[in-house]
């Protein structure tokens, strides 16, 4: 565990709820406090119920209050996940065995220790989708994506652009997992490909992800291995927008030096636009900072998980194009500006901007390059 000062990245509790919640048929209830019940609740915008345990709870048992709510919601859903945040974990008491001896071992509840002292975001998230176990079934036609997030700020535009590249028909039926068009209990394929390679969690046969444009055309080529139709995307939309994007970056290179950046968030997904800024852009990767790993890359990696170290960072490094969230916007004004990490603040997003596939990495380097435009131009 790690000690902060002023945190920046959710703990392993949200990404129990973020995996588990958009799921259909999945009922989510977080046993503990109302405080561990408020961020995922007011930053997943996803219903979610909690056991609401109090100091009393805490000395003389939460079973009882847990029960309650379990009572309320097991009709409504297929499964009630509950998740346990740090005060039963430490408690010790055995939910699991109470709740069997109130409603029965036929009843479906899963109780998944996700406590925050565990783990962060990321190890939350996939501890949850190893206790949903979904069937893996050889006999779908398509793959599965993984690493859709609806704490990410890209969440629809995501699952729009996958849907875009991979879309479900007759004989082929991807599985977008942690969607509402995911249902409890149906199967998965055993071919991944990831949304998020930070989240990901494979079920059989890695596919590779869909950070990037190189790396989307990699995963494309795989798929065209094992099923056909996505010539098209191989030899027109993908070099189209490849030649897009170099034609518009050599026009700003013409007029402006390349930026110095930093970036901010997950470290295999910064490392990915890191790399794509790096090759279209020609642009000097001064550091990433990351919220999750911090393991050394192609790029220098340093945490980046308090605001503090973020600020320490920036001070050092003064980059002239900052990508992260509004934390780095506001511990750096002075330089351009991209958002690509929760939280996004001070702005209105009605627009499901992708940040993955082909169109997401359009969006990228059109925002990349106007923030630098107007960051000249002041």
């Amino acid at each position: 565990m790690h000690e902060l000062s002023a945190p920046l990245w959710p703990c392993s509790i949200t990404g129990a709820a973020a995996a588990l919640a958009p799921i259909k048929g999945v009922g989510v209830i977080i046993h503990g406090s109302t405080g561990c019940f408020y961020y995922p609740s007011s930053a997943l915008h996803l219903p979610l119920y909690c056991s609401a345990v109090t100091d009393q709870d805490v000395i003389l048992g939460s079973e009882g209050a847990l029960a309650r709510i379990v009572g309320e919601i097991k009709d409504r859903y297929a499964l009630v996940a509950i998740l346990c945040t740090c005060i039963p974990s430490i408690t010790g008491e055995d939910i699991r065995e109470s709740l069997t001896g109130r409603f029965g071992p036929e009843a479906n509840i899963r109780v998944i220790d996700v406590p925050g002292f565990a783990g962060e975001y990321e190890e939350g998230f996939r501890a949850a989708l190893r206790s949903l176990d979904p069937p893996v079934s050889g006999s779908l036609i398509g793959p599965t994506i993984s690493g859709l997030s609806p704490l990410d700020p890209f969440y629809q535009g995501n699952i729009q652009e996958a849907k875009r590249l991979l879309p479900p028909g007759p004989s082929w039926s991807p599985v977008f997992l942690c969607t509402p068009q995911y249902s409890y209990g149906s199967p998965v394929s055993p071919y991944t490909i990831h949304a998020n390679p930070d989240l990901g969690i494979d079920y059989g046969e890695q596919g590779g992800t869909l950070v990037g444009i190189r790396e989307t055309r990699k995963a494309i080529l795989r798929l065209e291995k094992s099923w056909n139709g996505f010539q098209d995307v191989l030899e027109r939309e993908i070099p189209g927008a490849e030649q897009r994007i170099i034609a518009a970056c050599d026009r700003y290179l013409k007029r402006f030096d390349p930026p110095d950046v930093a970036l901010f968030g997950q470290r295999e997904s910064m490392l990915l636009v890191a790399s794509m800024l790096e090759e279209y852009l020609d642009a000097g990767i001064l550091v990433i900072g990351s919220r999750n790993q911090a393991r050394p890359g192609k790029f220098p990696v340093v945490p980046a998980r308090d605001y503090g170290a973020v600020e320490e960072i920036l001070s050092q490094e003064r980059p002239d194009l900052v990508l992260g969230s509004s934390f780095e916007r506001q511990a750096c004004p002075e330089a351009a500006f991209v958002g690509v990490t929760p939280p996004l603040r001070g702005s209105v997003r009605l627009h499901a901007w992708p940040f993955v596939g082909i169109e997401g990495a359009l969006v990228l380097m059109e925002s990349v390059l106007n923030a630098c435009m107007d960051h000249e131009n002041t």
